[in-house]
C-alpha cells in the first residue's frame, strides 16, 4: 500500500528521537541518486536493566557494501529510509513466513543501489519481552520458535540471488538446521528431527553427512528414524570397580541417567570387590538387563587387565570410561563428547574439564591446568608435558582407535590414562573440551591421586624419560626452550595509522615455555586515540584480541601525557597460544576498520641444557 517515494520505518516498541531524522535521510538521498537506502546507528536500550545502554551497530561500516549486508544485518529495522523501488509495476513479493522480513527488503534494495550511512543516533531500540527476538534468551531458543521461517528466509535469499551469494546462504541454512538437529538428539525427539528433515530435503543430505550421519534415512517415521540413528550412534560405558561400595551406585547412576539419542551399552568390570560392590552392582544389572552387562571375574586382574577384558566385550563404535569411584555430574556428558567425535571424524579422542574431590578435607576445585585451555585439538608434545587428560572417566574414545594400542601396553606399570592417550594421540587426533562433566576423586589412598606430590612430579619425569623410549626423543617429553624471531610485515608501521610494542615474547631470546603456553603482550596506541583491535593468525585460524588492559604508563609515555579517563588508557592486551614445538604467528593491527599488517612471529624450540 505504500505509495510514496520514499519509505522509512518505525515499529511500535521503538521511536525516533530526532525530529530532523526524516529531514536529514531524505536530504541525503535526494543528493545521491545512486543510493537506494540508508541508515544510520540506534541506542539500545533495556527494559529490564533501565542502567544500560548499547549502540547498534557497535562499529558502523561508514561505507557498507551488498557483500556486507549479505553477511550480516546492521540496519536496524527504524534506522531505515529507502528510495522505495516497488512504487512502478514490480511488486514486493516477501516469501510466506520468512523471517527477518525487514533484512528481505534491505537487501532487495541494496542489489539495485548503494547502501547510505548517517554517523548520528537518531533513534532507539528498544529490547523488552515482547520483542520478536529479545524474547529469546539463546540463538537456540529462537531457532526453535522461528528456526523453520529462517531457513525459508535464506532458502529465498539462495534462489532469488544464486552466484557466489547462494554458497553463503546455504552455510547458514545447513548452520540452523545442525543447531535444530543437535538439539532434538539432545532431548531425544525423533518426531520433530524427522519434522526438520521433511522441511528441508534441500539441504538434508548434506547437512546430515556433516551430523556424522548417513544419508539413508527412513522418510516420515519417527519411530523408524529413532532406530536407524540409534543403530548408527552405539557407545559403550565401561565401568571398572574395585571395593568400591560407597560410591559405585553414584557411578553407575550417573552413567545410566545420560540422554540423548544414542544405544548405550554399559559393560562393568568388578574386579573381585570384597566389601559389597559386587552385590550393588548386581543389583543394577538385574534393573536394567537391557543396559549392563557384568564381566565375571574368577580372580583378581589388576586394573589394566580388567580394563582390557571390558574393551573385548564392547559392542559401540565408541567408548567411554568411569572408574567407580568417580561420577559424571551432567547427564550430557556423553551427548557432548559423542557430538564432538560424531562431526569430526579425524578426531579419536576428545576428554572434559574435571572437577577434582578431595576426599581428605571434602573440597572441590575444578582442574587447574586443564584450565588454561580452551574448547579444541591436543597435540602430541601438548600431552608428552603432563598427563593433561587427568583420568579415564573424563575420556571418550572411538572405539576403533582404542584397539589400535597396543597389547604391550595392558602390561605397564603405572601413569595408565597418560599412556593410553598418548599411543592415541600418536596416530590420530584428540581434543579437549572445556566443560566441566565428570568428577574425579582424589582418595587418599589412592594408587596415583594419594601421593605426595614431590613424588608425583619425581614419577612424571621418570614416565617421560621411558616415554620417550617408546615414542622417540624430540617429541616433547623433554624439557626445552623456546626462542624467537620477530619481523615487521610490510615494513615499518605507519606512526600515522598506529605506535605499537609486543613486550613479550622478546626477539631472538630463548625462555622456557610455562604451562605449555607463550604469552604474547603488549600495547597499541591508535592514531587519534581510536579503538584498536589485535588480529592473530595461526595455521589459518584467525583470533581477534581485545586491546583493552589499562596501561596509563604507555599513554604517558607514548604521548607525554596522562590519560583523563580510564577507557583512554585501555591500549594493553595479553593473550595465550598452546606451544607445540612450533609455532608461527601473523599479528595484524584493524583500527576504525582499517587493517594494517604488523609483526611476524617464529617460535621454534631447543631441549633445554642440564646441568
Amino acid at each position: 500500500r505504500v505509495s510514496g517515494e520514499y519509505v522509512a520505518i518505525c515499529e511500535g516498541d521503538d521511536y525516533w528521537t530526532d525530529p530532523d531524522k526524516l529531514q536529514r535521510q531524505l536530504d541525503y538521498m535526494r543528493h545521491r541518486p545512486e543510493y537506494t537506502l540508508c541508515f544510520h546507528p540506534v541506542k539500545v536500550v533495556y527494559e529490564d536493566m533501565p542502567e544500560v545502554e548499547e549502540q547498534y551497530p557497535e562499529h558502523p561500516n561508514p561505507k557498507p557494501s551488498l557483500s556486507d549486508l549479505v553477511a550480516h544485518n546492521f540496519i536496524q529495522t527504524n534506522s531505515v529510509f529507502y528510495r522505495w523501488r516497488y512504487r512502478g509495476g514490480e511488486k514486493l513479493e516477501i516469501g510466506r513466513g520468512i523471517i527477518p522480513a525487514d533484512w528481505y527488503i534491505h537487501l532487495m534494495h541494496a542489489e539495485v543501489g548503494r547502501i547510505g550511512f548517517l554517523p548520528q543516533i537518531m533513534g532507539v531500540y528498544r529490547k523488552h519481552a515482547g520483542g520478536m527476538w529479545a524474547a529469546f534468551d539463546t540463538v537456540l531458543a529462537r531457532h526453535k520458535r522461528l528456526g523453520k521461517s529462517e531457513i525459508e528466509f535464506y532458502r529465498q535469499l539462495r534462489g532469488h540471488f544464486g552466484g557466489r551469494y547462494a554458497a553463503e546462504y546455504e552455510v547458514t541454512q545447513k548452520r540452523i538446521f545442525r543447531r535444530l538437529a543437535e538439539a532434538y538428539l539432545d532431548e531425544e525427539d525423533p518426531e520433530r528431527f524427522a519434522q526438520l528433515i521433511e522441511d528441508n530435503l534441500d539441504i538434508a543430505e548434506t547437512a546430515l553427512t556433516e551430523l556424522g550421519l548417513t544419508t539413508d534415512w527412513p522418510r516420515q517415521d519417527p519411530t523408524a528414524l529413532r532406530t536407524w540413528i540409534e543403530d548408527q550412534l552405539t557407545l559403550s560405558v565401561i565401568v571398572t570397580s574395585y571395593n568400591h561400595v560407597g560410591t559405585i551406585r553414584r557411578c553407575l547412576d550417573g552413567v545410566l541417567g545420560q540422554r540423548g539419542l544414542f544405544r548405550m551399552q554399559v559393560v562393568v568390570g568388578d574386579d573381585r570387590s570384597t566389601d559389597g560392590s559386587a552385590e550393588i552392582i548386581e543389583e543394577y544389572r538385574l534393573r536394567h538387563p537391557d543396559r549392563i552387562i557384568v564381566r565375571p571375574r574368577e580372580r583378581n586382574l589388576g586394573m589394566l587387565q580388567n580394563m582390557r577384558d571390558c574393551i573385548a566385550a564392547c559392542t559401540g563404535r565408541f567408548i567411554a570410561f568411569c572408574e567407580g569411584d568417580d561420577h559424571w555430574i551432567s547427564d550430557r556428558k556423553i551427548g557432548l563428547q559423542l557430538r564432538m567425535l560424531r562431526t569430526d571424524p579425524s578426531l579419536d579422542m576428545c576428554f572434559n574439564w574435571v572437577l577434582l574431590h578431595h576426599v581428605a578435607n571434602g573440597s572441590f576445585m575444578p582442574h587447574e591446568e586443564q584450565g588454561r585451555y580452551q574448547t579444541g585439538t591436543i597435540s602430541f608434545p601438548m600431552l608428552a608435558r603432563a598427563p593433561l587428560t587427568a583420568n579415564f572417566s573424563a575420556c571418550f574414545y572411538r572405539a576403533d582407535a582404542l584397539r589400535r594400542v597396543p597389547e604391550s601396553f595392558y602390561d605397564e606399570q603405572g601413569a595408565a590414562d597418560w599412556l593410553m592417550n598418548l599411543y592415541i594421540a600418536d596416530k590420530g587426533r584428540i581434543a579437549f573440551l572445556r566443560e566441566i562433566l565428570s568428577v574425579y576423586t582424589i582418595q587418599t589412598k589412592g594408587q596415583w591421586s594419594g601421593l605426595d606430590e614431590t613424588i608425583k612430579n619425581l614419577l612424571i619425569g621418570q614416565y617421560q624419560k621411558r616415554f620417550a623410549t617408546i615414542f622417540g626423543e624430540g617429541r616433547g617429553f623433554e624439557k626445552y626452550e623456546v626462542g624467537c624471531t620477530i619481523a615487521e610485515l610490510d615494513g615499518e608501521l605507519p606512526d600515522s595509522f598506529a605506535r605499537a610494542n609486543l613486550e613479550s615474547p622478546r626477539d631472538r631470546v630463548w625462555a622456557e615455555v610455562q604451562d605449555g603456553q607463550v604469552v604474547f603482550t603488549g600495547w597499541i596506541v591508535a592514531a587519534n586515540r581510536d579503538k584498536a583491535t589485535l588480529i592473530a593468525e595461526v595455521d589459518s585460524e584467525v583470533q581477534r584480541i581485545p586491546v583493552d588492559i589499562h596501561r596509563p604508563d604507555v599513554i604517558a609515555a607514548v604521548l607525554g601525557d596522562m590519560p583523563t579517563t580510564m577507557e583512554e588508557a585501555r591500549c594493553g592486551f595479553r593473550f595465550v597460544l598452546p606451544y607445540a614445538l612450533h609455532l608461527e604467528v601473523l599479528l595484524q593491527i584493524e583500527v576504525a576498520h582499517a587493517v594494517v599488517p604488523w609483526l611476524s612471529i617464529i617460535l621454534t624450540h631447543r631441549v633445554k641444557k642440564t646441568d
